[in-house]
C-alpha cells in the first residue's frame, strides 16, 4: 500500500512538473502580430501563414465562434468575447478586440426592440509564433586563387551569423563543409548555444589549405546552422561561397610585335615562352603563323619543340621579320602550343590574342578602261585611266600612259602628277585615239609611280586591255582578258635614285625633290582648306 501511494505521489509530481514546463514554454513564446483589428463578418475568413481563421457564427451574448484550419483540416474552434483569445499548439492565436452584433433597434411604447436586420462582425488580432532564422554570410579574401602562386596557398574564411528571425534560437550549432580542403586553423563544428533575436555573433574564422588541381576547379564552402525554438521545433539554415582554384600548370606565350610601322619598313616579331606552373613540361610543340597581308623577309621555320622546367623561360623561341604588302590594321594570329602534362593529360596554350598593329602608307590602285572592245579601222577609242589612293597616308603620284603604235593620238591627257589624299583620293585622265590597224590589239599597261613624306616609294601598273579592230571578238571562254576594265595593285618598291632617273630624263634626284616639295605644299593646302 505504501509503495502504491509513493508511486501515485511520484506521478503527481511528474505531472505538475510537465505542466509547469509547458506553461513556462508557452510564456516564453515570442508572438508576432500579423493582423491588427482585422474585421470579419459572419462567414468571412482570412489566411495567415497557411492557417485559415474564419468567423463561423455569432450569438446573442456578443460572442463569435472562430475556427482555425490548415490544409482543409479544422484544428481548433471556440467562442470569443471581446478581450478573450483562442490558439492552436502555441503556433497561432486569435484575440478578439471587439464583437459587435451590429443589429438595428426601434422604439415602441418606450421600449427598444431589435429588428431582423443585423450583420455582426468581430475585430480580431492574429498572432503567430516567432521563429529563429539565421542569415549566414561566408566570405573569403578573394574569389579566385591561383595554385601556382605561393601567396594563394591558403584560404582565409570568415563566417558571419545573424539571427534575423522573430524568436531566439536555442542549442545552435554551426557546421562547416570545407569542400574536402584541409583545415590549417580552426575547426568544422562550433556549438553556439542560445542566440537572441536580432543578435549578431562574432565572426567564425578558419584557414584552409588551397589545393593544386590539374584543371580549373570551383569549390563550394558551405556553412550550416541547426537550432530549436522554445517548443523544441528544429530549424536549419545555410550559407555558402563558391571560389575558383586555378590549375597548377601554366604555359605563358608572349608574342611581341613592333607597333610603329610604315610601308617599306620591316615589322619585327619575337615569341617567348614561360613555364609558370608547378610541374615540368616536356615536348612542347610550338607553332606560329604569318598574318595575312605580310610576308617573311627571309625563309623561316615557325615550328619548334622544346621542354621547360617549372619556372623556366625560353626567350625568343621565334624571332623573324615581316614585310608589309599593304597598309592598314593587322591582327596577328596566336602562337599555339600543344603538350602532354606529367599526369598524362593533354594541354594547350596560346599567346596573348588581339595583338594589333597599324601600318601606315599609301596604297595606289590604277584602273584602265575603254569605251568599247570591238571597232573598225579608223574608229575612235576613248581610254579612261584612274589612280586611287586607298591607303592611310597621302602620296604624290605620277601617272603616264602610252598610245600603242597601232593607234594615233587625237586629244586628251595621257599623264598627270598629283597628290592623292588617303582613304580614297583619286585622279582621272581621259584621251581619244584612232585605231588604224586591224587585229587583236593589246593596249600597253599604264604605269604610275608614287612617293610619300616618309620617302616610301613604289611603282604600280595596270592590266592591259584588249580591243578587236576589224575582227570579231572571240567566243566566251577563249578570251584571255576581261572586257573593258583592268586593274592592278602590284607595287614595286624602288629607290629614290631609280625614280629620278626614270623621270623624263631630268637631272637624277631633282624630280624626286620636286615631288616631295609638291607633296608638302599640296598637303598643307588641303589641310588648310579642311580647316
Amino acid at each position: 500500500m505504501a509503495k502504491k501511494l509513493a508511486l501515485i505521489a511520484l506521478l503527481v509530481v511528474f505531472s505538475v512538473s510537465v505542466l509547469s514546463m509547458t506553461a513556462l514554454a508557452a510564456e516564453d513564446v515570442e508572438w508576432v502580430e500579423k493582423h491588427d483589428g482585422t474585421k470579419l463578418y459572419w462567414g468571412e475568413s482570412v489566411t495567415v501563414d497557411g492557417y485559415v481563421i474564419k468567423a463561423e457564427d455569432f450569438n446573442e451574448n456578443e460572442q463569435v465562434y472562430v475556427s482555425i484550419s490548415k490544409e482543409g483540416e479544422k484544428l481548433k474552434t471556440g467562442p470569443l468575447s471581446a478581450g478573450s483569445e483562442v490558439g492552436y499548439d502555441d503556433r497561432i492565436k486569435v484575440y478578439a478586440q471587439e464583437v459587435d452584433p451590429n443589429y438595428e433597434t426601434i422604439k415602441r411604447d418606450g421600449k427598444e426592440l431589435r429588428t431582423g436586420n443585423w450583420n455582426p462582425y468581430a475585430e480580431l488580432d492574429i498572432l503567430v509564433r516567432g521563429e529563429p532564422e539565421f542569415d549566414i554570410e561566408v566570405k573569403t579574401r578573394k574569389d579566385t586563387y591561383d595554385s601556382k602562386s605561393s601567396g594563394d596557398s591558403w584560404i582565409d574564411v570568415s563566417i558571419k551569423l545573424e539571427n534575423e528571425g522573430e524568436a531566439k534560437a536555442e542549442d545552435t550549432v554551426l557546421t562547416i563543409d570545407t569542400a574536402e580542403m584541409e583545415i590549417l586553423k580552426g575547426k568544422t563544428k562550433y556549438t553556439l548555444g542560445e542566440v537572441l533575436k536580432e543578435e549578431i555573433l562574432e565572426p567564425v574564422n578558419i584557414t584552409l589549405k588551397a589545393p593544386s588541381p590539374w584543371i580549373d576547379t570551383d569549390l563550394n564552402i558551405t556553412a550550416k546552422t541547426t537550432c530549436v525554438d522554445v517548443r523544441g521545433d528544429k530549424y536549419e539554415h545555410t550559407g555558402s561561397k563558391v571560389i575558383k582554384i586555378e590549375k597548377r600548370w601554366g604555359l605563358v606565350i608572349t608574342k611581341s610585335v613592333t607597333k610603329d610601322n610604315h610601308m617599306g619598313k620591316p615589322v619585327h616579331v619575337s615569341v617567348s615562352v614561360l613555364n609558370e606552373g608547378l610541374c615540368d613540361i616536356n615536348d612542347i610543340l610550338l607553332k606560329d603563323s604569318i598574318v595575312s597581308g605580310m610576308h617573311l623577309e627571309k625563309a623561316e621555320t615557325l615550328e619548334k619543340t622544346l621542354s621547360l622546367k617549372s619556372g623556366e623561360r625560353a626567350e625568343k623561341v621565334f624571332e623573324y621579320v615581316l614585310i608589309p604588302e599593304i597598309p592598314g590594321e593587322f591582327t596577328f594570329p596566336q602562337t599555339l602550343a600543344t603538350f602532354t602534362l606529367p599526369n598524362g593529360q593533354n594541354g594547350d596554350s596560346g599567346s596573348n590574342n588581339s595583338e594589333k598593329i597599324k601600318v601606315y602608307g599609301p596604297d595606289i590602285v590604277v584602273t584602265k578602261t575603254v569605251n568599247k572592245q570591238q571597232l573598225n579601222p579608223g574608229d575612235e577609242l576613248t581610254v579612261t585611266v584612274t589612280a586611287k589612293n586607298t591607303g592611310n597616308v597621302d602620296a604624290s603620284v605620277t601617272l603616264t600612259d602610252t598610245v600603242p603604235p597601232e593607234a594615233k593620238f587625237i586629244s586628251g591627257e595621257t599623264s598627270f602628277r598629283q597628290v592623292l589624299e588617303s582613304e580614297g583620293g583619286s585622279e582621272t585622265i581621259t584621251y581619244i585615239m584612232q585605231m588604224h590597224k586591224e587585229g587583236e590589239i593589246r593596249l600597253p599597261a599604264c604605269k604610275a609611280t608614287f612617293l610619300d613624306l616618309d620617302k616610301y616609294s613604289g611603282e604600280v601598273i595596270s592590266d592591259a586591255p584588249v580591243v578587236y579592230v576589224g575582227v570579231p571578238i572571240p567566243l566566251e571562254g577563249s578570251s584571255t582578258q576581261p572586257e573593258g576594265v583592268t586593274e592592278s595593285n602590284q607595287e614595286k618598291n624602288s629607290s629614290l635614285n631609280t625614280l629620278a632617273e626614270e623621270d623624263n630624263g631630268e637631272t637624277p634626284g631633282f624630280s624626286v625633290i620636286l615631288a616631295a616639295v609638291g607633296l608638302l605644299a599640296v598637303t598643307g593646302f588641303l589641310r588648310k582648306r579642311r580647316t
